[in-house]
């Protein structure tokens, strides 16, 4: 019983307890290396134009977040903005993470013109690449915005959805993953005009 307590307390100072019960987090059927299977996938906007982008192979990164968007949903050109503040403010803190845009959009064109109306300073899934990349299938969710936080081997860790089937919104999952790369601090969903929606908009 004791040890069971000091485990817990334990669990509770590494920050590793989510506010999400993790037997209602979507699961990889196994485990994945997110970065190898991520390699010659991912680009980045330059001058308005899509670029490759490759992940520092001299820093293993701990945590990934998968955000899946897309330009035609109100609800996501609304938490954009607040991911965007959080990212930057994370990175300045020295968090080690890496953002990742998985784009709902209807094309190319449309994917890279709400990148760049949005400045989004991480790198995204190459339009059409979802299908290359089976764990992020998995870890997707039925709408936008969505929010699936992994580690470098694939467990998911926070999730926009309880069981696949309950949206809770983007708010938790994100609070989740400040916690767990130590930058809680510099989150702030509190604020009107930050405040992060719950709704959910259907992907086409």
């Amino acid at each position: 019983m004791k040890s069971g307590f000091l485990l817990l307390l334990a669990l509770v100072f590494t920050g590793f307890v989510s506010a999400q019960d993790e037997a209602t987090l979507p699961q990889l059927p196994r485990p994945v290396i997110v970065a190898k299977s991520l390699a010659e996938k991912l680009v980045k906007i330059e001058s308005d134009n899509f670029v490759p982008f490759a992940l520092d192979p001299e820093k293993a990164i701990d945590h990934f977040l998968f955000y899946f968007s897309a330009g035609w949903s109100p609800t996501c050109k609304k938490f954009t903005p607040v991911l965007t503040k959080f990212y930057s403010d994370a990175k300045a803190a020295g968090a080690n993470f890496e953002i990742v845009f998985v784009s709902f959009d209807d094309s190319e064109q449309a994917m890279r013109e709400y990148m760049t109306e949005q400045q989004m300073p991480w790198p995204a899934l190459r339009f059409n690449a979802i299908d290359e990349v089976d764990f992020i299938q998995q870890a997707s969710g039925r709408g936008v915005p969505c929010l699936a936080a992994l580690d470098s081997r694939g467990l998911v860790l926070a999730h926009s959805y309880r069981q696949r089937k309950k949206y809770i919104g983007v708010e938790i999952p994100l609070g989740d993953f400040a916690k767990l790369i130590g930058a809680s601090q510099v989150l702030s969903l509190d604020s009107p005009k930050s405040k992060s929606p719950k709704q959910e908009d259907q992907s086409k």
